[in-house]
């Protein structure tokens, strides 16, 4: 499993997380998708099912833009970093059916165990072996 990582616009919020982030060992293979070109991108093409992409929510607008492209993200993990806490916000976020939620203010220490708990979920997944009956 790939993880991705995106923000809709620069901004200096946005950098400062990715750089808390890029801090985790969990992450320390994080694909890092352009700015403002989420699918259109050479890197978007590295993109399967199943992988996980921690989107970072600068404002509503970028919600909005990013809920139109709510049909593109069914067939990945995701995890939403909000900069605005408010529960029309959250209410929005949860269109584009995320693993989790977090806010910009939270500690890395709970996306870190997120992460953990997914990247481990599928780690057991794929060792498995195929039960038939």
């Amino acid at each position: 499993m790939n993880i991705f990582f995106y923000a809709g616009t620069r901004s200096i919020a946005g950098e400062h997380y990715l750089e808390k982030l890029l801090g985790l060992a969990e992450l320390k293979n994080l694909l890092i998708l352009p700015e403002g070109s989420f699918f259109l991108s050479p890197l978007a093409l590295e993109l399967r099912s199943g992988d996980l992409i921690i989107l970072f929510v600068a404002d509503t607008q970028e919600l909005d833009k990013l809920i139109t492209l709510r049909n593109e993200f069914y067939d990945f993990r995701i995890i939403i970093i909000l900069v605005n806490s408010d529960s029309e916000t959250i209410r929005k976020a949860h269109l584009l059916q995320p693993s989790f939620i977090t806010f910009l203010e939270e500690k890395t220490v709970t996306i870190k165990a997120v992460i953990k708990k997914i990247t481990r979920a599928e780690m057991l997944f794929e060792q498995k072996p195929a039960q038939f009956g």
